[in-house]
């Protein structure tokens, strides 16, 4: 059973009713740049992203572009954030995984929820997606390749970025090569996963939460009131995959509370984890989907 047909009404209930980067590249390749469009191989869904660069009649562009419009349009983006909401609110394993409890001085869940709650949108059961993302770019170009300052697809490890391009001053994102491999989250095989969360059940989608969590018009707009990054591991290495997400919170490893709530990934992989858990519980028949992972993620290795 599809994770976007499993999540329908019940869970948007249970939402409603809880409680309430800068680059330079060469303007000598890119005189006259081109403005962004809706879905070029059809209709657009509501408040879908717009698009940039891409010819609809190569058949790779082709394919990216009907898996962008997938993780919107399908609800799959949305669900993976509505679950989150809700493991943030019910302070369920998903969430303390990657998440501190609140507590009088900070109230990390509201700050989490009010982040996804952005993402998701309202609890309207007609709606696919947060009005915020139809203002998101993704332009097809690697647009920060010029700009020696600037992190762009040449980097190793690098999925994808999001920036402001100084040549159209817009804010946009791109995503590398390497992304395009990653699956639907639809299309995970539970019962090939560890019993802790790992890049085994890695999607799309993740990647494509973890760089508009990165836009200016997120984070800055919630209870949050920050820009949410990548912030390091305390080996200087980014805290990214479940074991440095995790290591974050973990008294044995980093142990940094105030961190999660700006760091991208911790939100993406939640979400993920939360999605992941949903489906592969209900696909089993058991309602207790918080339960599917019975062990936190293994310690991530230092970097030398």
């Amino acid at each position: 059973m599809s994770l976007s047909k499993v999540l329908s009404l019940a869970l948007i209930l249970a939402v409603a009713r809880a409680s309430p980067v800068l680059n330079n590249p060469s303007p000598v390749l890119r005189r006259d740049p081109p403005a962004p469009s809706t879905y070029p191989l059809g209709e657009a869904c509501d408040h879908e992203w717009q698009y940039l660069n891409f010819n609809p009649d190569d058949d790779t562009d082709k394919a990216h572009l009907e898996l962008l419009h997938y993780v919107i349009c399908s609800r799959e983006i949305r669900m993976m954030s509505i679950l989150g909401q809700i493991s943030a609110k019910d302070v369920l394993a998903p969430y303390k995984r990657y998440f501190p409890e609140s507590d009088e001085e900070d109230d990390f869940q509201t700050h989490v929820k009010d982040v996804l709650g952005l993402i998701a949108g309202t609890s309207s059961p007609d709606e696919l997606i947060g009005t915020v993302v139809g203002t998101f770019v993704v332009d097809n170009l690697d647009f920060a390749a010029d700009d020696s300052n600037e992190a762009d697809c040449n980097d190793e490890g690098t999925l994808a970025y999001t920036l402001t391009d100084r040549l159209d001053s817009r804010e946009k994102i791109h995503f590398c090569d390497p992304s395009w491999t990653r699956g639907k989250a639809d299309d995970v095989d539970c019962a090939s996963l560890d019993p802790f969360p790992s890049t085994k059940m890695d999607s799309f989608s993740r990647i494509a939460l973890h760089e508009m969590l990165h836009y200016s018009s997120v984070g800055p707009e919630t209870s949050l009131a920050q820009q949410i990054i990548d912030v390091k591991n305390e080996d200087g290495e980014p805290a990214y995959d479940p074991p440095r997400v995790h290591g974050l919170i973990d008294p044995e490893q980093d142990e940094n509370p105030a961190m999660p709530e700006i760091n991208a990934d911790s939100y993406a992989w939640m979400s993920l984890d939360a999605g992941i858990s949903f489906k592969c519980m209900r696909d089993w028949g058991n309602s207790d989907w918080a339960s599917f992972f019975s062990q936190n993620p293994p310690p991530y290795e230092a970097a030398e």
